[in-house]
């Protein structure tokens, strides 16, 4: 079974900022990112109103498709918080490396990471792999290009028996 890339499982309320900052620790080699993460892990602030908000956008770039609002708001909270390093590969993305590290304290960084992984899922899927079921409103990628439902059992539920 596929698991969902980490944007869908938080904005389906699967995962949360304390999972977010665990799991960047776990995989960071950058100490003074670390370090950041860790000093925040105890005290995390909420995110209530930024989650609406991706929501919100996920929901408008599967519907409209991706314009200069969205990339406009990805951007308002990558390019202050992360740090991008690529490694490998040279003309090919085969094999290519790729990790951010934090730019400082006090910035959206928690945020940034999920629109960063967001904007590594859609490089390589593309937009028409990311859905929103119809009858149980969650978000999902791991059926595909052509689905629409994300499980049978909704499938069954909306009455298309196809």
């Amino acid at each position: 079974m596929k698991i969902e890339p980490m944007f869908v499982r938080y904005a389906n309320g699967q995962i949360d900022e304390k999972y977010i900052i665990n799991s960047f620790i776990k995989s960071s080699d950058n100490e003074k990112s670390k370090e950041i993460a860790k000093k925040i892990r105890d005290e995390i602030p909420a995110l209530d109103l930024f989650k609406r908000d991706f929501i919100n956008a996920l929901e408008d770039i599967i519907d409209n498709g991706i314009n200069n609002q969205f990339i406009n708001y990805i951007n308002s909270y990558m390019k202050p918080s992360l740090e991008e390093y690529t490694e490998g590969s040279g003309a090919s993305r085969t094999g290519e490396k790729r990790w951010v590290i934090i730019k400082e304290e006090g910035t959206p960084w928690i945020e940034a990471l999920l629109c960063y992984n967001l904007t590594l899922f859609l490089k390589v899927n593309g937009l028409q792999d990311l859905k929103k079921c119809p009858v149980c409103t969650k978000f999902f990628s791991h059926k595909g290009k052509y689905a629409k439902y994300c499980s049978e059992t909704c499938k069954g539920q909306s009455g298309n028996k196809r």
